[in-house]
């Protein structure tokens, strides 16, 4: 059974196989089916006899090793009680289906609401939800010499033409992360922890999302990704302050909550702002790169680089306020009162 929608289109305007995707997964009967946007994947949203349930279809570079080792994450995450997505097999029996070419999925819908960013609640949790989850993944093996920004970053600074200023900013902050290395453990990063990853029923959290991020790294990085995402100060789109600045409580308070379950190292707390500043450094450069090949920009584009520039600015100005708030979070909790790993079933 098939839903009446005549046809739906892709974001490079092809038509989706809905036909072929209805046939291949046992949902009892697609009812109706709706496109999701957002995100470096393409998703689709399906009501069928069995529930709610999402087809996420990979970007087309995504290796097959890759997805395979994160729907084992998922798996694993679930045995142990935390709440990742169901994958649905497919009528093979197979956990994701190569269709013309691209990789498919489907997952169990998690019924909740979506964070609330004005919840100083929904705040903590995913510092305690990133905490859990780094005890859970603790033991998996994580093998990196140095996360994948820094090499990307060494990359795109020897370019030629880079701005040397850029170039010398970029030098520095790489040292000076590369000194911290020791110092920094590793995990299977979630990769993409932000406040659309988690689904709440109420303050309790329901679920959590978009695994399609994870891969070995520093752990600290996990850390980096959600203090800017919940941070970050929305004023009014179009302004030139809109999600610039970081608000330095909600740093806190996230770490905060995180640090009660599980205690960054030194070099971890160290690392944190240079990996803000990191990540921001490899998005303006990034750009740049692309324009200097030849491409052509789009406005948006430009309004990045922009963004990206103006947070740097800001980085540099706040370098010592936002250092301080990552030990005023670490500060709150005596080393004595340290939850211990939660047991690993």
């Amino acid at each position: 059974m098939t839903p009446s929608v005549s046809m739906l289109l892709d974001r490079a305007g092809q038509e989706f196989p809905l036909a072929e995707l209805a046939n291949l997964w046992p949902l009892g009967g697609w009812t109706s089916v709706t496109p999701v946007t957002g995100g470096k994947n393409e998703h689709l949203r399906v009501t069928a006899g069995n529930g709610i349930h999402y087809l996420r279809r990979s970007y087309r570079s995504k290796p097959h090793e890759e997805l395979t080792r994160q729907l084992y994450l998922m798996r694993l995450l679930r045995d142990r009680g935390f709440p990742a997505p169901e994958v649905v097999p497919a009528c093979s029996g197979e956990n994701h289906v190569d269709l013309a070419g691209r990789l498919w999925i489907a997952t169990r819908a998690v019924e909740g609401t979506p964070f609330d960013n004005e919840s100083p609640a929904h705040v903590r949790a995913l510092g305690q939800t990133l905490a859990r989850y780094h005890q859970i993944v603790a033991d998996l093996p994580a093998v990196v010499i140095e996360p994948p920004v820094l090499i990307e970053l060494r990359r795109l600074s020897k370019e030629e033409g880079v701005d040397p200023s850029l170039r010398a900013r970029t030098a520095h902050l790489v040292e000076r992360l590369t000194c911290l290395l020791p110092g920094l453990p590793r995990v299977v990063v979630h990769g993409g922890a932000r406040r659309g990853s988690l689904i709440f029923n109420g303050d309790q959290l329901a679920g959590v999302l978009d695994f399609d991020s994870s891969h070995p790294d520093v752990r600290v990085l996990d850390l980096a990704v959600a203090v800017h995402d919940v941070s970050k100060v929305y004023t009014s789109q179009g302004q030139e302050d809109h999600k610039v600045a970081l608000n330095l409580n909600r740093v806190t308070d996230l770490l905060a909550a995180y640090s009660r379950e599980m205690r960054p190292t030194a070099a971890e707390v160290e690392a944190l702002p240079l990996l803000l500043e990191a990540k921001r450094l490899k998005r303006d450069l990034g750009r740049r790169s692309r324009a200097r090949s030849g491409e052509a920009l789009s406005e948006n584009d430009h309004a990045k680089i922009r963004l990206e520039d103006q947070r740097l600015a800001w980085l540099d100005g706040h370098r010592d306020a936002l250092l301080a708030a990552c030990d005023s979070a670490l500060a709150r909790v005596p080393e004595s009162s340290q939850a211990r790993p939660r047991e690993i079933r």
